[in-house]
């Protein structure tokens, strides 16, 4: 099977836009355990910097994700 991260960043991007449900969905799966990891957090700049265009609300959670890092 594919890589976690190929597969969560072709569903984000899919249609170059992160939309507020998909950052809704980042958000949840990332805080499942209580914690947030710099691959991660890598993770989420990896996206926002290949989408054409996102919510604001991903900046929010990067700022969450930064503050939480492990």
């Amino acid at each position: 099977m594919a890589q976690w991260r190929d597969v969560a960043k072709a569903f984000a991007l899919a249609d170059g836009h992160i939309s507020q449900k998909e950052v809704d969905v980042l958000r949840k799966a990332l805080f499942a355990d209580g914690r947030i990891s710099k691959s991660e957090l890598d993770f989420l700049k990896e996206i926002k910097k290949e989408a054409t265009s996102s919510v604001q609300l991903l900046d929010a959670l990067i700022a969450d994700c930064e503050k939480s890092l492990d």
